[in-house]
C-alpha cells in the first residue's frame, strides 16, 4: 500500500505570519493534531503540532505570535509513491506523529501514526 491511497483531499495550513491561534482553530475545528505551514505557493516550511502547543503555552508565550516563531522547521517528509511502512519506519526512528506528503515540492496531504496504524491492521487483516 502506498501514502497516496491514505492521503485526503487538501491540506490544513496556515501562513508563517499568521498566529498560533490560527493553527490551533484549525487542530480544533479538523480533529486534527497538526497544521501545516506553508508559503504562498504550498511549499511546506513547517509544522506546528499538539506539542508545539503545549510548549509554547509552558513558556507563556503569546497565542499572537506568528507561526514562523514557534515552528518545527525540521520536517520530515513523504512522497506520494512511498509505502506506508517507509513513511512508518520514518515516524519511528524521528519520533514523529504527523508526516506532510509532498509532490513535487507542495504540500499534497498529511498522515497521521494513527492513519498508518489503521491501513496496517486492515492489510494484515485482510490476509489469512
Amino acid at each position: 500500500m502506498r501514502i497516496k491511497e491514505l492521503i485526503r483531499d487538501g491540506v490544513i495550513s496556515c501562513r508563517p505570519t499568521d498566529p498560533i491561534t490560527c493553527a490551533v482553530t484549525k487542530m480544533y475545528t479538523h480533529n486534527i493534531g497538526s497544521v501545516l505551514v506553508v508559503d504562498e505557493d504550498g511549499k511546506p516550511l513547517g509544522i506546528f503540532t499538539e506539542r508545539d502547543l503545549v510548549r509554547v503555552v509552558a513558556e507563556g508565550v503569546s497565542l499572537d505570535t506568528p507561526l514562523m516563531k514557534v515552528m518545527s522547521r525540521k520536517l520530515i517528509t513523504a512522497n506520494t509513491s512511498e509505502s506506508i511502512i517507509s513513511a512508518a519506519m520514518k515516524m519511528i526512528e524521528n519520533n514523529i506523529r504527523h508526516l506532510p506528503v509532498v509532490e513535487e515540492g507542495r504540500a499534497v496531504g498529511m498522515v497521521s501514526i494513527r492513519d498508518l496504524v489503521r491501513a496496517l491492521m486492515a492489510q494484515e487483516l485482510s490476509y489469512p
